[in-house]
């Protein structure tokens, strides 16, 4: 009955990491943070189906002849599949701080080498033993360098989520905000875990404890992503008018809105395709992205519509002035990248808050600045 119970609550937990890679991978944006998450999923997936067919064939008394060699085959795995699972997380969590130890491969691999010694451990314990040990009677009982496995974990993933809050300090969009303090509780999630085992070896308590923080941050994304333009990756209208509501009551310095459309789109757009005019929007949402990085205290960024987006910076005026000068130069270095036929530039007005104005206010007064500037730009090229 405990043998059934187990594998129950392990196949409810395989099942609901399944559903969560399921969306994530149909959604799929192609973002560097989605694609860390996707790791995440599979290796706690395989950890959990590991120890799912490690309790089938050894409380089942499956294949007798083969049931020692498989029982360490699949604990083997799901201890290999748990240290993997864990370090895709460290991934996801340095893309979400936007980190740069994840950017390349060498970056990576000296970045796991704590845990590729920790694999090694669990791949030498077939020989010593001293992680898990299988006795003649085929039950399963955790050895020393359990605790270490543990406690390494632990740490690893507690360095992440420290740098995590540290960088959601200069976070000005209140759902990012919340969603990277979810994701660096995933640490407490591991500490509640390897304290619970200490109550016995029957009870599957660190598969529902990861499997619950999964669950939350799918939930964090899914809750991102319908905030998110779906083309440019960047927040969309409706996520930039809660953002000013919010931040108009909530500031310590001035607030300015730029906003900003590409000079001669329509022209992009009718001699190239929609599709080149789709990404001409792409590589301006990036340029936004590369310029306002550069800032500690990141600015705001969205799509108001077509070719318009808005950024919104809290700081004095003479950064704002230089991060419009930013903006500019960053598009120029893309549009050399690009090699393309024509050229993209921005035309930026921009609007500064006063006690008393409204989101509406502040937008109108950015978007009449605008247009004086598009007023008096040279004639369209024929």
């Amino acid at each position: 009955m405990a043998t059934l119970l187990y594998a129950e609550v392990y196949l409810i937990c395989i099942i609901i990491v399944w559903l969560c890679l399921y969306w994530v991978t149909r959604r799929s944006s192609g973002s560097a943070s989605e694609r860390w998450l996707h790791i995440t999923l599979v290796g706690f997936l395989v950890s959990f189906i590991s120890n799912l067919l490690f309790t089938i064939f050894n409380g089942g008394r499956l294949i007798p002849g083969l049931l020692y060699p498989l029982s360490y085959f699949f604990k083997t795995v799901y201890h290999l599949a748990l240290c993997f699972g864990v370090y895709a997380w460290c991934g996801y969590a340095d893309t979400e701080c936007r980190g740069k130890l994840f950017v390349n491969r060498r970056m990576q691999l000296l970045t796991g080498i704590p845990l590729l010694g920790m694999a090694a451990l669990i791949i030498s314990n077939l020989w010593t033993h001293r992680m898990f040990v299988i006795d003649e009677g085929e039950a399963y009982m955790r050895s020393g360098l359990f605790q270490l496995e543990m406690g390494l974990l632990v740490a690893f993933t507690l360095a992440f989520s420290i740098k995590l809050i540290l960088r959601r300090q200069n976070e000005t969009d209140p759902v990012k905000r919340s969603h990277m303090l979810l994701v660096a509780s995933f640490p407490l999630c591991l500490l509640i875990a390897w304290a619970l085992t200490f109550i016995g070896e029957g009870l599957p308590i660190i598969c529902v404890t990861i499997t619950i923080e999964l669950l939350c941050l799918f939930m964090g994304t899914s809750t991102q992503q319908i905030s998110m333009d779906k083309l440019t990756q960047v927040n969309n209208r409706q996520n930039l008018l809660g953002f000013l509501d919010y931040k108009l009551l909530n500031h310590d310095e001035k607030i300015f809105l730029l906003m900003m459309d590409l000079d001669y789109f329509k022209t992009i757009n009718d001699t190239y395709g929609h599709l080149e005019g789709d990404d001409a929007l792409i590589r301006a949402a990036q340029a936004l992205k590369y310029a306002c990085g550069s800032f500690k205290r990141r600015p705001y960024i969205a799509r108001y519509g077509g070719d318009e987006f808005i950024v919104v910076i809290e700081s004095t005026k003479a950064e704002a002035e230089a991060l419009i000068a930013r903006i500019c130069e960053t598009l120029s270095e893309l549009n050399d990248q690009a090699s393309r036929p024509y050229t993209l530039a921005f035309s930026i007005g921009v609007g500064e808050y006063h006690p008393g104005m409204n989101a509406n206010d502040l937008i109108e007064a950015a978007d009449h600045a605008l247009y004086e500037i598009k007023r008096a730009r040279p004639p369209r090229p024929r």
